[in-house]
């Protein structure tokens, strides 16, 4: 199972405190060293619909990045691309429509849907909001989306809908949550709790 490092910026900060010490630039690459890939979450993107492109392209610079930067329209996913993030996460709660998802596809393949959840999914479309993750995977396949990042929350009836319609999940959880999801099937996990495996404390 693959396992993603999280990471959360606000402004020009990394906003949590779980990641090791050091210069943005240093804990990337430290992050390189050990993954493959990182999950890079904008606060300014998904709040304030101003994603910090030029951070973010710093960041992206240093390791392969799936960015999420608060897509709202499907034609902006080119700007969170530029970045060179290998992938733009696109989140139910800030999506205006299922619409603007697939003119996002047509723009570019590189593009992970991610269900947002408070109570059931969030989303200002009411096609989005409160639906089944089956039937929603099943909306995304159909655009052309195949990589679909969930919370744990819907670990389990995520896994039932990948082994039915056959997709890329992923889903956030601590480390501790792998054999579980080991045995869902899931793909990987994107997580906060790095921290001890890139300084080896």
């Amino acid at each position: 199972m693959r396992i993603i490092p999280s990471m959360t910026l606000d402004g020009r900060s990394l906003l949590r405190r779980a990641y090791p010490k050091g210069s943005t630039e240093d804990i990337v690459a430290q992050l390189s060293d050990k993954f493959d890939m990182l999950y890079l979450s904008d606060v300014d993107g998904i709040t304030k619909n101003k994603p910090q492109l030029d951070v973010a392209r710093e960041i992206c610079e240093g390791i392969p990045t799936m960015y999420e930067g608060g897509l709202r329209f499907g034609q902006n996913v080119i700007d969170l691309l530029i970045t060179g993030a290998e992938n733009a996460v696109v989140g139910t709660a800030t999506l205006v429509s299922l619409e603007e998802l697939g003119i996002a596809f047509k723009l570019s393949e590189n593009i992970t849907f991610k269900a947002d959840y408070r109570d059931g999914i969030v989303s200002f479309d009411p096609s989005i909001a409160g639906r089944a993750i089956f039937d929603l995977s099943r909306d995304v396949l159909e655009i052309g989306i195949s990589n679909v990042l969930v919370p744990w929350e819907l670990a389990e009836d995520a896994s039932k809908a990948k082994r039915e319609l056959g997709f890329t999940l992923g889903v956030f959880a601590t480390m501790t949550d792998q054999p579980a999801l080991e045995r869902l099937e899931v793909d990987y996990i994107v997580t906060e709790d790095f921290g001890s495996m890139v300084t080896n404390e």
